[in-house]
């Protein structure tokens, strides 16, 4: 990659970032829990009664894999945690994998929420890394008509770092207000929980042949090879 494109992707990276408020000293992550080799973090959220969490988990996967997944959001409620419904909305833009869409998590015992989120992914091909946004939006509206809660604000981030060939180091991050009806330390718990197991079911999938047969043709497998190629392993 030429340094003028290298630069190109770093102000977009930043951009982004700000965009969707992932900045550095927005959150104070601390560790809370190790479960199956993963890290489980939480943190206050300024200005929120609700925390954010993440998890962080090594997944014996080509990141290719990894990717196609996440890019199939029809499939999301097959592996990510309490989502029991998605609606493709609208393909902003199929090379840059911006698409918005529709999606309902299921809370026990409570109504549950839906929101409208947009998503995109940035391409670090210098480091070997993958950021996926998923972030609620206003570009369109969709009702559902069922009567379930929309959310206030929702923010998330996969991210996708190279490890070697087989494996890849991945980070689920949410930042969300679930919204009116849930009490705190309910929610609190929800938001604790949800990216550690997300993290858990997305490594079952990524043991499927359609997924691992899928990922050899994408563009995600060029990335890979491409970073092969440069020298790593």
């Amino acid at each position: 990659m030429s340094k003028r494109n290298v630069i190109i992707t770093l102000v977009l990276m930043l951009l982004i970032v700000a965009t969707n408020g992932f900045t550095a000293d927005k959150y104070q992550w601390k560790l809370v829990d190790t479960e199956d080799n993963c890290q489980i973090y939480t943190s206050a959220v300024p200005g929120k009664q609700y925390i954010a969490a993440k998890a962080t988990c090594l997944i014996p996967a080509r990141i290719e894999v990894i990717g196609t997944i996440l890019r199939d959001i029809p499939g999301y409620p097959e592996w990510m945690h309490d989502c029991k419904e998605t609606k493709m909305l609208k393909t902003v833009d199929e090379q840059n994998d911006v698409f918005i869409f529709w999606l309902r998590q299921h809370v026990t015992l409570y109504t549950d929420r839906d929101m409208v989120l947009k998503s995109k992914t940035v391409i670090d091909q210098k480091n070997g890394t993958n950021l996926v946004y998923g972030d609620a939006t206003n570009d369109m509206s969709y009702n559902a008509g069922k009567g379930y809660v929309r959310m206030p604000s929702f923010n998330s981030l996969f991210t996708l770092q190279w490890v070697d060939r087989e494996n890849t180091k991945v980070t689920f991050m949410v930042d969300p207000d679930l919204g009116e009806g849930l009490p705190v330390g309910i929610a609190n718990g929800m938001i604790k929980t949800t990216p550690f197991k997300t993290l858990k079911n997305l490594m079952k999938m990524a043991k499927k042949s359609k997924y691992i047969e899928a990922a050899k043709t994408s563009k995600y497998n060029k990335m890979a090879e491409d970073f092969v190629k440069a020298g790593r392993k």
